[in-house]
């Protein structure tokens, strides 16, 4: 059993059960409360900012305080990257049963790939050790040295299947005893033995 107490004067409600004060996230007994009482949305205050589309759209700083990026504007950035994209898919695949298109295509982007790398501000593609440095505040190792794992002990976990002659051998070594279905001293019981009815 759990009390929620509803403030009438900001539809507010404290549960004793005070997951909305340990998660964020407002109960069921809340939730069937506010229910009950003809509230048809919840009350701006249960709507915790980390649950919404709002910190995106924040700053985002290091550990030194430092301003890393305006998320907007890379929001934004990401659009016009994923549209070039679309674009060069485009043109390759109007150009891919025609050679010359083909060729025309690749000069015109090794031209403006010349460009790029003619500015001295821009970074080429595959210098990615460059950005692990400048993310990370430290240098990458010249040599990285990888040690073999840990060899596991794996023998006898499992059972093995026996062969026909083998199985035959262990009921061989078994000791009879007697089935109370046949009456005979065997290496069966009663519960297989082939005299049962059904077997």
């Amino acid at each position: 059993m759990h009390t929620v107490r509803h403030h009438l004067e900001n539809n507010s409600a404290e549960c004793t059960c005070k997951m909305y004060e340990r998660e964020g996230i407002p109960c069921r007994h809340i939730l069937w409360v506010m229910k009950e009482k003809g509230l048809k949305s919840l009350p701006a205050a249960y709507i915790k900012t980390r649950w919404t589309k709002a910190p995106m759209n924040m700053p985002m700083f290091d550990l030194g305080g430092n301003l890393i990026e305006d998320t907007t504007k890379m929001e934004a950035v990401k659009k016009k990257v994923g549209h070039l994209w679309s674009e060069i898919f485009t043109c390759v695949s109007m150009a891919e049963n025609n050679e010359d298109c083909l060729d025309d295509f690749m000069k015109l982007i090794d031209g403006f790939k010349q460009i790029l790398l003619s500015r001295g501000n821009l970074q080429a593609f595959g210098d990615k050790g460059k950005q692990m440095e400048t993310l990370l505040d430290c240098p990458v190792p010249e040599e990285v040295t990888i040690l073999d794992p840990n060899k596991s002990k794996n023998k006898g976990t499992q059972k093995r299947i026996k062969g026909k002659r083998e199985h035959a051998t262990e009921q061989h070594q078994k000791p009879l005893r007697l089935c109370r279905t046949c009456q005979q001293m065997a290496t069966h019981d009663s519960r297989n033995c082939q005299d049962k009815v059904g077997y």
